[in-house]
């Protein structure tokens, strides 16, 4: 037993001292100018680099922030996500297991009697205990493991995307609901006041003030809203559906905010900031995560090459008397060390050592495209950030002057100055700059999302 004890503990030193043959990890350059262009782009300063202050902070709509909540805990894709990273760790715990020495203990015992009825029965009774370990010189369990471990690492920063995607989707999905209804009540309070001028055409028809097609021109457009507000409906059907898959649940539909209170906190930014805020994106992590696995799939195929070498020793005991099975006399110990060296296997492993490179070459292409692809969504969010802003300063100011232009048109028409043409164009671009402007809000709202999802947030709580 001792010597049993003793060969363990020399394996695991040896074991220590293995090389490893995969290619040393460098992180690939970033394909993308190091800083962001920020001079034009409606920037809320911050002292210090961006740091992500977590979703609660980000949305102060408490009705977005429980619907948001209500998701983590109910949607699928975030349930199969958490699924794949327990599957990934059970894989690397299974991969690992192999660097290690194995012990395993058997028994058995066997009757044999002739046919001839007087023949005797022979009893025999066996036990073992034994010790296998492969010397990983080489490195090839070593790498076969890292690889497991890094996908491990690399389902963690999956499941991290998916988080973060969710509340993108949601978020967005409700405040697009909230359009919906914001646009829907509009279009009735049109409706109301296209009502009320009809009535008071049809009493300036009865006074001769007006003129029968003023009356039929006044019928038009109400039927024109009503059909409006039917397209609307089926909007906002359609938002509800689209909110309720993403919670997982069909129930609790959300209301129609109040007021014109912030929605949101923007994304604060500080004057120079780096392309290096990319890599804490999960999406970026994993494909990283790929590549170094990717490199020690090459150290494994590497490690092919070269002689593997097993130990195996064990202690055992038989005896055809089961009370003198573990007596001194019936026992006996074995040391097998084995060594195989491939010769000829018809080219399988320079194969997969190719095999190998060219997926780590993959992984490389796949970290630099997700890099790109990062650079550009938050360049694109933060180029709209103005552009936005100043659509809505201009639509709002342009409301205004629709609001007293259909005042002056209504008092003109009532004196008989102008024909109820004109009150009808004024009431027709007052109700298309309101629903415009209510896109532009939307549109804001959900840049902003996207800016504070680019750049990787909402991880946090």
């Amino acid at each position: 037993m001792f010597k049993l004890k003793h060969l363990a503990v020399s394996t695991m030193l040896i074991l220590t001292g293995c090389v490893s043959l995969a290619p040393e990890y460098e992180r690939p350059a970033l394909p993308v100018p190091q800083q962001f262009s920020l001079s034009r782009n409606s920037l809320v300063p911050a002292s210090a680099g961006y740091q992500d202050t977590g979703w609660k902070t980000f949305f102060v709509d408490p009705q977005a922030r429980r619907f948001i909540a209500e998701a983590l805990r109910n949607n699928a894709d975030l349930k199969m996500a958490t699924l794949k990273v327990q599957e990934a760790r059970a894989q690397y715990n299974v991969t690992d297991a192999d660097r290690y020495p194995q012990l395993d203990a058997s028994s058995d015992a066997s009757y044999q009697r002739g046919l001839k009825s007087n023949s005797a029965t022979t009893k025999e009774y066996a036990a073992s205990l034994n010790l296998s370990f492969d010397l990983d010189f080489f490195g090839k369990l070593k790498n076969m493991s890292e690889a497991d471990r890094q996908n491990y690492f690399a389902s963690q920063a999956a499941q991290r995307n998916v988080h973060i995607l969710l509340i993108s989707n949601v978020s967005q999905s409700y405040y697009n609901q909230q359009l919906a209804l914001a646009q829907l009540k509009i279009a009735r309070e049109t409706l109301k006041n296209y009502q009320q001028s009809y009535v008071f055409v049809e009493k300036q028809l009865v006074t001769g003030s007006t003129t029968v097609l003023a009356l039929e021109q006044a019928r038009g457009v109400i039927e024109s809203t009503r059909a409006e507000i039917a397209r609307r409906e089926g909007q906002l059907a359609q938002a509800n559906n689209a909110l309720q898959l993403l919670l997982g649940i069909y129930n609790n539909l959300p209301a129609a905010r109040t007021g014109e209170a912030a929605a949101l906190n923007p994304v604060k930014l500080p004057p120079n900031l780096s392309s290096a805020v990319l890599l804490q994106r999960p999406d970026i992590m994993e494909a990283e995560h790929q590549l170094k696995a990717a490199d020690a799939n090459i150290g494994a195929a590497r490690a092919a090459f070269f002689p593997s070498i097993s130990l195996t020793s064990g202690l055992s005991a038989s005896s055809s008397d089961l009370s003198n099975l573990f007596t001194p006399g019936s026992g006996m110990w074995n040391f097998v060390p084995k060594i195989e060296l491939p010769i000829f296997n018809a080219g399988r492993n320079e194969a997969n050592l190719t095999l190998a490179k060219v997926r780590q070459q993959q992984s490389v292409v796949n970290y630099e495209q997700k890099i790109q692809a990062a650079f550009k969504d938050v360049a694109d969010a933060l180029s709209l950030r103005e552009s936005i802003s100043g659509q809505i300063s201009a639509q709002e100011r342009y409301l205004d002057a629709l609001k007293i232009t259909l005042l002056r048109a209504r008092g003109l028409y009532s004196n008989g100055a102008v024909s109820y043409i004109e009150v009808l164009d004024a009431e027709r671009a007052l109700f298309s700059t309101q629903q415009t402007l209510l896109d532009l809000k939307y549109s804001q709202q959900v840049n902003e999302i996207k800016l504070f999802t680019a750049l990787g947030g909402g991880w946090v709580e």
